[in-house]
Formats: structure tokens, sequence, C-alpha cells
């Protein structure tokens, strides 16, 4: 554990941040633990002075004990608050490297799970492994060297006592191999639980308008039922296994004390075998402090595999590939003039696991600079997925997306996000004032460039609706809004960034058909400056694009204008057929 402790600091400059002081605090601990154990060592001979009646030597051996004692209880406060310093070294080492590395992962990873996931390793997870320099390592250290002194002492004065502490220390040690791995797999499904227990208490808590609409709450939420109940039975099945482990483990320490008592005792009755009564009485008054330190380190045993488990978790996301990108000098430059920025999609095959099939399957089209294209297909034909990958949340698995003739891997993400407005359906709004929330798109823009862009996406009757005006706070992830909203508060995000490119998925989902028309305006105006990719159904929203590319399959089916594809009468022409059936429209070409 140790060794993994250090290696989380990541370039060696930091690791030494980290290994110095931590090896410093182990080197204090280990120290401690021999001086322990020669203390100890002590009292035989105090004891055999005190037993034969000499006073003088008596008093001599105790005065050692007690200074010492004195010395260890000062060694001990200096190797605690060295522990406690190692502790926030640790703390901060993790922290950093767990922010660095999230921001560095693809966007595409971050999900319920993943999030909650890392929301546990970053709040409790390495608060728990970072405390454990100090709960964990100086007990173990202390209660795992000092009966090995012990075993030493005991040869030095009697090696037939010793010899039996000796072959009874790798049985001891064997024991306590076998309690852990029968433990571990209980520890690490009772991790798990845990892990799944947060991950859908977060996921309660964000849907809970939608989930008092329907009437239900607490443990009526079956996902967040089913994770307490497998927590419960996880920590149900951790717990017997740690009973067991320390049954077993106490078992044979006790085992190897008694037999050592027992041969101390056979050789003091035994005529001619040279045991000194006196003197066997001490040192089994000292093998009997053999005992209670193994117990200890029975007892840290399910803390120290808890530990083990989490460290292995944090480890895991800091070995993990982090999204490559060139270096800022061998980076593509952003082109100056968005004339230049039209986007191919060239020949791209992806799929989201090995095990999963391709969700594009050599899908091309190009949307030309200063464009509107609108990509339509039916449920799972891949039009988020290609939306996300434009945006870099996924590496394409074959094939390239080029932005102004580069690939957008020669970009680095700063200058990727530079050029890019994005409009998702899982649209995040923070806990902050309604203003505030519209200039991320543009923490520099002026507020009158926030009013006006908020006026072009409908914010503004948002803002007089509610009770503090602009000042008014949406509540986390914006659940103080609607879901139309919160979109046209995204819409006013991207009008204000003026990014180059804007990726629209079902843009006008949520709204009414007033803010719609308001949302197309937007759009249109936006086209004028910026390559738009719009995702939607609704016919006000294709028909005027000026390329409509239809997936099929992971496929490009058909592209081309809207009279265009009519007349192909084709795939698009049987979707507009189906909407209007469905609708009541009245299709023009």
């Amino acid at each position: 554990m140790i060794k993994e402790l250090v290696a989380i600091g990541g370039t060696t400059k930091e690791q030494k941040a980290i290994s110095r002081p931590f090896h410093n605090f182990i080197g204090l601990a280990v120290t401690n633990a021999i001086l322990q154990g020669v203390v100890l060592a002590a009292m035989i001979p105090a004891l055999i002075y005190l037993l034969r009646g000499d006073s003088s030597n008596t008093n001599l051996w105790l005065g050692v004990f007690g200074l010492g004692t004195v010395a260890t209880m000062v060694l001990s406060t200096i190797t605690n608050k060295r522990a406690f310093d190692s502790t926030m070294v640790i703390i901060d080492a993790m922290h950093t490297r767990l922010g660095e590395k999230l921001i560095k992962l693809p966007l595409g990873w971050f999900n319920a799970d993943t999030t909650g996931r890392a929301s546990h390793l970053a709040v409790k997870g390495t608060m728990f492994v970072a405390t454990a320099a100090m709960d964990i390592m100086v007990p173990l250290i202390s209660n795992g060297i000092t009966p090995v002194v012990l075993v030493f002492v005991a040869l030095a004065f009697d090696w037939r006592i010793g010899l039996v502490l000796l072959i009874g220390a790798p049985i001891v040690f064997g024991s306590s191999k076998l309690a852990m791995h029968l433990n571990q797999k209980a520890n690490k499904a009772l991790h798990g639980a845990r892990i799944g227990t947060d991950t859908r208490l977060l996921e309660f808590g964000r849907a809970q308008v939608s989930l008092r609409a329907a009437g239900i709450s607490g443990t009526e939420y079956q996902p967040l039922a089913d994770a307490i109940e497998t927590q419960r039975n996880a920590a149900r099945r951790a717990m017997w296994s740690s009973v067991i482990s320390m049954l077993l483990q106490n078992f044979v320490v006790q085992l190897v004390f008694g037999v050592a008592v027992t041969v101390g005792i056979y050789l003091v009755i035994t005529p001619g075998a040279g045991a000194d009564p006196v003197r066997t009485i001490a040192i089994i008054g000292l093998i009997s402090q053999f005992v209670k330190p193994l117990q200890v380190i029975a007892e840290f045993g399910t803390t120290l595999r808890t530990t083990e488990n989490e460290l292995a978790d944090i480890a895991e996301i800091l070995d993990m590939e982090p999204l490559q990108e060139p270096d800022a000098a061998d980076a593509a430059a952003v082109p100056d003039d968005p004339a230049e920025l039209d986007i191919a999609v060239e020949d791209v095959h992806f799929q989201y696991r090995d095990d999963l099939p391709e969700v594009l399957s050599g899908a091309s089209f190009t949307l030309p600079a200063g464009s509107l294209t609108a990509l339509i297909g039916s449920s799972g034909s891949g039009k988020t997925t290609v939306t996300r990958l434009i945006a870099r949340f996924w590496d394409v698995t074959r094939g390239a997306i080029k932005i102004a003739g580069h690939d957008i891997r020669d970009y680095t993400t700063a200058d990727l996000m530079s050029m890019l407005s994005l409009v998702f359906q899982d649209i995040y709004l923070f806990d902050d004032t309604l203003e505030a929330n519209i200039a991320y798109g543009n923490p520099a823009a002026s507020p009158a460039e926030i009013r006006a862009a908020a006026e072009r996406a409908g914010v503004t009757e948002i803002a007089q609706r509610l009770p503090d005006g602009w000042d008014s706070r949406v509540g986390e992830g914006g659940r103080m809004l609607s879901g139309g909203e919160r979109q046209r508060v995204s819409i006013a995000r991207a009008l204000l960034k003026k990014a180059p490119i804007v990726l629209f998925d079902e843009a006008t989902a949520s709204l009414d058909a007033n803010m719609e028309k308001t949302v197309q305006d937007s759009i249109a105006e936006l086209s004028e400056t910026s390559t738009v990719l719009v995702i939607a159904h609704q016919l006000s929203t294709v028909q005027h694009a000026d390329n409509i590319v239809v997936l099929h399959a992971g496929t490009v089916a058909e592209q081309g204008t809207h009279q265009e594809l009519m007349q192909q009468d084709g795939r698009y022409a049987d979707f507009w057929r189906c909407r209007d059936a469905a609708h009541g429209w009245v299709l023009t070409n």
C-alpha cells in the first residue's frame, strides 16, 4: 500500500513531494516500534531481579524501562505529527491528480454511473485512503514490528521458547493472508454496492421533478431501493466475513502463544532441561505482549482491505487513457475566417465498446462553412452520436472528422471548444442567477450583450416572471425552470458565445409553437455567420435547411435540400409522409 500511495503523486517531482515526508514518517514509525520492543524487553531483567529480591538491580531496570517509555511517547508524538503532515500531502495530491485527470478524460466518459463513482472517490475515497496513513499505517507498523522484536528477545533469553515463536510467526502470517483472501471478495462487493448507492442517490436527487409528478417518493423509487438492499446484503456478508477472519486469526495467535507457554512450563518442570523458573516466568510475561499487537492487526484487516479497494479505484481512474491531443506547438491553428470552417465527416465508423455493434458504419457527408444542415433519421440511426463525435466526446473508431481540413484530433481541446457552441438535450444549469448562467457562454460579455442574447432566445420573459428577475437563482441543474426554459437559456449561451460552429440536438423539442418560432429565428441568425448542424424532427426546422442529411443504420441514406429529397421519393419522403399522416401537415415541394 505504501508504494501505491506514493505512486499517486504521478510525476517524479510530485512523487518526491509525497515520498519524502511519507518515508520519513515510516522510518520514525519503524524506529518507534523497535524501541517499544526493546523497552518491553527491559521488563525481563526487572522481573528476574524482582523475583530474586534484588531491589537495587530491579530499580535500575525499572528506571531503564521508564526512560524508554518516555522516549517512545515522545517518538510516538513526532510520528503521529509526521503522519498527519503526510495525510495532508496525500489528500492534496489525490485531489489534484483526480481533478487533472477528470478534465482530460473524454466527455463521453461522463454518465450517471461514472459521475457517481468519481463523486464517491473525490469526497469519500480520497479522504478514507489518505487518513489511512495515520489511522492504519502507524498501528500496523507498531503492532507488526514489536512482536518480531519480542521473538528475538525471547531467543536471546531462551532459544527454545524463542524458536516456538519463530516457527509460529509464519503460521500467524499465513492465517492472516488466508483471512484476507476470504474477506476480500465480500469487501469488494460492498465497495461496489456503496458506489452504486451513491450513484442512485445522485440520480434520485436529479429526477425529483419527474418522480414526484409520477407520485414516486423515497423507497418507492425501485432503483434506489434495490441499491440500498444490495448494499445492506453486501454489508451483512462483509460483516460475517470479517468476524470469521478475525476469529481465525485470533485462534492461530492464541494457539502459538499457548504452545510457547506450554513449552516454557514443560522446560521448568522437566529435570535436566536447564530452564530457570524465574527467567521462564519473566519470558512468559513478556511474550504475553506478543498476543495483543497481532490481535490489533487482525482487527485492522477489514479497514486495510477497504483502503486497498478505494486505492485501487483511484489508481484505475488515474491510469485511464486521457483524451490525446497535440502539444500547443504542433497543434493545428484555428482559422481566423469563419468561412473556412467547413466540417467533413469522412467514412466514420464508431462503436461505444468492442463488444457492441457499430453505431456509425462508414458515414460520410460535408457541412459547408456558413450553412445550415439538418440531420434526421429514425431513433438509433446515429444522429446524436455524430454531434458528440464532432464535439469530440469520443474519438472515432475509424475514419476522420475534419474542421477546416484538419482532423479534429489535431486541435487542442481548448481550440476545438472555442470553435463550438453546444445546445444538447441534457442541459445543465448551475445553481447561480439566471443572468450568470447565460454569461457562461461568454464570461467576457457585457451585461448589454447578455440581455441581447437572452432576448433573441426568449429568456427575457423568464426573467420577468421570476421574483428576483435576472438575479433569480435557478437551482442546481436549473430545477427551478421548466425543460423548455432551460433549453432557452442554453440557446442564449450559444448566441452569446458567437462560436463559428453550432451544434443543436433537438433544439426545439421542449418548446411551444411561439417559442419554437423564436428559436427558429435564432438558428437562422446563427447560420448567417456560423456553420450550424441541427438534429430535429419538426418540419419547420428541417425544410428550410441548406442541406439535409438522412441517416439510416449508421450510414448516410440520402442528402440534399428538402425539395430535392421529396422529389427523390425515398426514405426522407416516406418519413415526412408518416409525419403528415400523424399530424395533418400539408407538405409543399
